[in-house]
């Protein structure tokens, strides 16, 4: 047997030893049982097979969830008290499954079901987030679960075949359920070839925004939509847009970078559906950023003695004729000083070395409530050679910045003629270099007061959890925004160091949560699914 599992940052890879013999394919080969949240309507009494197969899946409780969460802008069920899935297979099954599972847990230790096949009364094979169930016993592969949207595969084989009707169940397993979020479910009556397994895996990375890692990304006609080989120190979290209409992909917005930016076409609407936005099939933007994420480990000096810093090294993959297309990106201001104006860079040469005349400046065209940069009317790939790099930069204040070295092989950057709220047509003078050499953080004395916030989880169904610690006691106060400024919600804490206040939210969308002291003031973004 084989299981794959998939986290954003990572992919962690375990084998069980058994025979695998990929057959070819060609295109995309259909699931036996294909479930996806996005498929689910009002009223409806099953979750509806989309495979066209009749397999359709029928809740524990007899009535379908009235509303659904979100996972990347996409929907997905919510779970809770035990809720899970039953579906009747076919009598002529063989012996053997491969099954893909989209999910998300919230708890980091305990164990959770993902999905079981009952062969006959005393046979099961199936998974856990830390254990396989087969008919030789179990194996466990993890201690923990992961705390993000997870893309888990598994090619499972038992040694005789069933005498009756197997029932497939999701979201329990061996008596434990799954606690947290579903967005889809494919199962496969055999062992399908290992590129289509990258086919189908690729197609729900792009959708649900999970990182994949150490593969290439491909669609259903077997292009390589992401190029693993080609940008290996750009695999750090990956995301994208685009569209295949042989597996049902239309991806208009995603979180990039574990939430910090969020990329789309047209306008940010509050969910994937709702933007109206076209996107032609077989086009896709895939993006990939460096390891670093959205930390600063490289500063830019100009000639002038101006000094800035670049913020998340990444790439852009493009298939088809994707110049055409208005994007946008907004950027978590969190992530650079609340003081500075970042402005993208774009090297369209797709080098990274952003050469003054193969380089593009885009400035925010507005900060929004939330503390967002937001940038409009970005186009990609508009040389047409399939690629582009890009990073924020931001200006270190003259006294903070300190003069060094440039390295052996310095990169030319244009940023002459830049200041704060200024165009991205400015008049361009000079060609700065860059300084490769990393810094790291100034040290906090040991006398001067710290503190620390925490918003779990982020993004959230709605429940959430602020935690906040000062290393002297004070009273705060704790406020949450809508997106549209209105007054959600306030709580406060009156003489203690540290607090944590508890909230729900039963409407779907960003919010600001605001946290003022005595010391110091800080502000939180929340997505809320």
């Amino acid at each position: 047997m084989k299981m794959i599992k998939l986290t954003p940052f990572f992919l962690t890879i375990w084998i069980a030893l058994f025979v695998l013999t990929a057959f070819p394919q060609e295109g995309v080969v259909s699931p036996t049982c294909w479930l996806r949240a996005d498929s689910i309507r009002m009223g409806d009494e099953v979750w509806r097979d989309v495979s066209n197969h009749g397999l359709h899946a029928t809740p524990w409780s007899g009535v379908m969830p009235d509303t659904l969460a979100r996972l990347n802008f996409n929907p997905c069920i919510l779970l809770n008290d035990g809720m899970h899935f039953s579906v009747q297979l076919d009598s002529q099954q063989g012996c053997q499954a491969d099954v893909i599972v989209v999910y998300e847990t919230y708890d980091s230790t305990a164990e959770n079901a993902l999905w079981q096949l009952q062969i006959d009364s005393a046979k099961r094979v199936g998974q856990t987030t830390q254990r396989i169930l087969n008919d030789n016993g179990q194996i466990i592969y993890d201690s923990i679960n992961r705390m993000k949207p997870v893309i888990n595969y598994l090619a499972q084989s038992w040694r005789t075949p069933e005498t009756t009707s197997p029932m497939l169940t999701l979201c329990m397993a061996d008596s434990l359920p799954l606690n947290g979020k579903i967005a889809e479910a494919l199962y496969f009556d055999h062992r399908i070839s290992d590129t289509a397994v990258i086919q189908w895996i690729s197609y729900l990375a792009v959708k649900y925004g999970i990182t994949l890692s150490q593969t290439d990304y491909l669609d259903s006609r077997k292009n390589v939509i992401w190029d693993y080989t080609g940008y290996p120190d750009y695999c750090g979290t990956i995301a994208g847009l685009g569209r295949d209409d042989s597996t049902g992909l239309y991806q208009k917005q995603t979180y990039f970078a574990d939430g910090q930016i969020i990329m789309g076409i047209g306008s940010l609407a509050n969910t994937n559906e709702e933007n109206t936005s076209i996107i032609a099939d077989g086009h896709f933007l895939i993006m990939g950023m460096d390891s670093s994420a959205l930390q600063r480990p490289v500063e830019l000096y100009t000639q002038s003695g101006e000094t800035y810093e670049v913020i998340g090294r990444s790439m852009m993959q493009a298939t088809g004729n994707v110049m055409t297309y208005n994007t946008f990106l907004w950027l978590d201001a969190n992530a650079v000083q609340d003081t500075v104006v970042p402005v993208l860079l774009i090297d369209r040469s797709g080098s990274g070395e952003f050469l003054a005349w193969e380089m593009d400046m885009v400035w925010p065209f507005r900060n929004d409530s939330l503390g967002y940069f937001v940038y409009d009317n970005v186009h990609w790939d508009t040389d047409l050679n399939g690629r582009d790099a890009f990073c924020f930069a931001v200006r270190i204040p003259e006294e903070e910045a300190t003069p060094r070295m440039a390295t052996a092989n310095p990169i030319p950057l244009l940023l002459e003629g830049v200041a704060e709220g200024r165009g991205s047509d400015a008049d361009v003078t000079a060609k700065p270099y860059l300084n490769e050499e990393k810094h790291s953080l100034q040290q906090v004395p040991e006398n001067q007061a710290t503190s620390t916030y925490r918003l779990l989880p982020n993004p959230n169904h709605g429940r959430f959890t602020v935690e906040i610690n000062y290393s002297d006691p004070q009273d705060v106060i704790v406020t949450i925004y809508a997106s549209d400024g209105k007054k959600i919600q306030v709580m406060s804490g009156k003489g203690q160091s540290n607090y944590r206040f508890e909230g729900q939210m039963k409407t779907s969308g960003h919010y600001l949560i605001d946290i003022i002291s005595a010391s110091e003031r800080k502000q939180l973004k929340m997505v809320v699914n």
